[in-house]
């Protein structure tokens, strides 16, 4: 009876030894799970604000402006139109290089991350291209100017549609973010 009631016991608590391991695991995990929902979440947030950072500024705004300036017959104010590619290039710079802080937390965030930096490129390759067109135009190639500035146009699109892109793709990271949270 004795031995019986000691073989009882030892199943006991090795059945609740088991339970306790179990529930530990599945708590580490949960919290695991939540720990990365949360970085994920943390990383779409902070890459939405800096995305957000230049909507309705001058780096988008100025840009048909300053097209227009370059290609114009007879530029009133060239130091103007120097001033603005080198204020804009620079802005363009410190656009994409602010998602250099970023760290992605999961394959998803990182190729949005890589998005993100490629649309910076895009814009600083528009304002290069003004650059090159000004440059041109200041030493009277005139067809040259207009082919730098056609390249911006096309450049400029392609940044301002995967800049529409990379906004759906982070609103729907921070969605699924947002719902691994809510479990």
């Amino acid at each position: 009876m004795k031995q019986h009631l000691l073989g009882t016991l030892k199943v006991t608590i090795g059945l609740v030894l088991i339970v306790v391991l179990i529930t530990g695991g599945i708590e580490l995990f949960s919290s695991t799970q939540n720990r990365g929902a949360e970085q994920l979440h943390d990383f779409v947030t902070v890459a939405n604000m800096f995305h957000g950072k230049i909507e309705g500024s001058a780096l988008l705004e100025d840009f048909d402006t300053l097209l227009q300036l370059i290609l114009d017959e007879t530029p009133e104010d060239t130091t103007e139109i120097n001033t603005l590619i080198i204020n804009r290039s620079l802005s363009a710079r410190g656009y994409t290089e602010q998602f250099n802080w970023l760290y992605p937390p999961t394959t998803e965030a990182l190729e949005i991350l890589g998005s993100l930096m490629r649309e910076g490129r895009l814009i600083q390759s528009c304002y290069s291209r003004l650059n090159l067109a000004w440059s041109k135009r200041e030493s009277g190639d005139e067809l040259s100017c207009v082919q730098y500035c056609e390249e911006a146009r096309e450049l400029f699109k392609k940044a301002i549609s995967l800049r529409a892109q990379n906004k759906i793709d982070m609103d729907n990271l921070k969605l699924q973010a947002e719902h691994k949270l809510a479990q």
